[in-house]
Formats: C-alpha cells, structure tokens, sequence
C-alpha cells in the first residue's frame, strides 16, 4: 500500500471542509483535480471515503478515521522537514566531540563557550581520553571530530592542524636545577621524570625527543592529567616536560620553575581529526569551522 502525501493533504482538508468546491479554492486546485486525488487515495486504501448523498459530501466512518490519523501523519511530515532544516542549518541537533586530555582540558572549554554562543540550539557532547584511545573513537564514528595533539596514522582520517604549543621543562622550586634558565639534555640524563601513561600524546612526544637527544628517560611516575603531574613535580618527585598551557598558572605563580632544554625540538602542532569522505552534518561543520578559524 504506498499513500501519495499530497493526496492525503487534500482528503483532510475535504474532511474539514465538507466540500469539494472550497476543498479546491482552498488548495488552488481545479474541483476535478481534487476529486481525482481522493478518486486515487481511496483505490490506494481500498475503501471508501466519502459519499455523495445528493449534494451533500458525506465523510464515512472509515474517512473519518484516515482523516484523524492522516493530519497526524502531515504535521509529523512537517516536524520532519523542520528538524531537518535546521539541522542542515546548523540551528539544531548534537555534535559529538572527543579531546585528548591535554586539549579537553585547557583548550576546548573556551571553544565550546564561543560554540555556544553561536549556535544555542546545538548541544555538544564530549568524550575526553588519551591519544591511541581517542582516535579510533573519530574511525569507527563514535565521535564525528577530535582535537588531539598526538601523532596520526590511520589513513582514512583528514588531519588538520589548527595550533601550536610546546612542551616545557619544569622542576620544582627545591630542585637543584631550579636556578638555572637552561640545560643540555645531558643534565637530565639522570633525573626521575613524572610524565603521562602511555598512549598519550604529550608522552610520546617527551619520549621521542629525550631519545633523539641520546638517552631513554628514567620515569618514576605516570599520571593521567597534567595538573597531576605539576603538582608531582611541586611535591618533589620528578621533573616533567608537559604542554606550556598546562603549566602556565604554576610558572606564572612561581610554584615550578621552567627551564630551556637546549638543542631538543619540543614543539608540536595541534590537529583536527575527522573522516575522510564523509557527509558531515552541519553542526559538525560549524564546530570544526570554529576550531579551524584563524589557523590558515
């Protein structure tokens, strides 16, 4: 049984009417026009739905029934056209967003402020986890975007950077290198370094470029935030190379000393990640428009 929807529209209005005549002024169909449309729905239903009864149009019982049921249907179909609207206007709907850590912390709170007050209608919904945990997650469309700060391989994802940051070295206000504004990376070939657990981005970073500069680092401690890991490193039991926007705070109060490391490549780009090839929805969009503004 397949019901056409524009002849269902015009059988409620004929219902409402009760006359084929003002059915077809109201529509701005021809009379004959509107009586073949009702002529169709009722050989598409297989029943009766109006009687003629001398000049008169008489709704049946069953017509009466399918009109009901027919104006509830319309105004879903019209609910339907609307939500899609504005979903494809970016006026409504959900975005699900993943961060690393690092970046769910310090970065995306001021990006979801400005989203919102952009887009008041579009709830986001965030999932926060490290690196090699995170970008499956975008793969398999459990996220339709993250923004992650490690390296990616999977070639089925675009990756797009739109920041920069750097990884600083700090040591507590004690630590015997705390007068110093700079080291070779030999001065730290002995030191307990707190860091980040595996998978994360920030780790692998600080693993990769303590490597290139000779040594495999001695770490004591691994945490899964970076505040965690600066207050670690004011409590005494390591020295740390984490992201300049985590500790900021702690070095502007004073609390960890930053110290230069020479000659080693801490800087890093910011990315991100969606599927490649993908039919996005407008909300996704406008949430990566946003995170991707001023990075050209």
């Amino acid at each position: 049984m397949t019901i056409n929807l524009n002849q269902l529209a015009t059988f409620v209005q004929l219902a409402e009417k009760r006359n084929f005549t003002r059915t077809a002024d109201a529509l701005h169909l021809t009379q004959p026009a509107v009586t073949q449309q009702i002529r169709a729905l009722e050989r598409d239903l297989g029943v009766t739905l109006v009687d003629i009864v001398g000049r008169r149009t008489e709704i049946t019982e069953i017509g009466a029934f399918v009109a009901e049921r027919g104006e509830l249907l319309l105004n879903q179909v019209d609910t339907l056209r609307r939500d899609v609207r504005e979903l494809a206007e970016a006026r409504s709907g959900v975005v699900h967003v993943g961060a690393t850590v690092t970046i769910g912390g310090y970065v995306l709170p001021d990006l979801l402020a400005r989203f919102a007050e952009r887009h008041e209608g579009i709830r986001v919904e965030v999932a926060v986890e490290n690196t090699t945990t995170i970008v499956p997650m975008v793969a398999d469309g459990r996220v339709g975007l993250a923004l992650v700060e490690g390296v990616v391989t999977d070639a089925s994802l675009e990756v797009v950077p739109f920041a920069d940051d750097e990884l600083v070295l700090i040591v507590g206000e004690s630590h015997r290198l705390a007068r110093r504004r700079s080291v070779a990376p030999s001065d730290l070939a002995d030191e307990s370094f707190v860091t980040r657990e595996v998978g994360s981005g920030t780790r692998d970073l600080f693993e990769r470029a303590m490597c290139s500069a000779g040594f495999a680092p001695r770490i004591v401690l691994a945490l899964p935030t970076g505040e965690g890991i600066v207050r670690a490193v004011r409590c005494g039991l390591g020295v740390a190379m984490v992201s300049r926007i985590v500790a900021a705070d702690a070095i502007g109060a004073g609390v960890v000393k930053e110290i230069d490391v020479q000659g080693v490549e801490l800087r890093r780009r910011l990315f991100l990640v969606r599927r490649s090839l993908r039919t996005r929805s407008a909300a996704a969009r406008a949430f990566a428009d946003l995170v991707l503004e001023g990075s050209s």
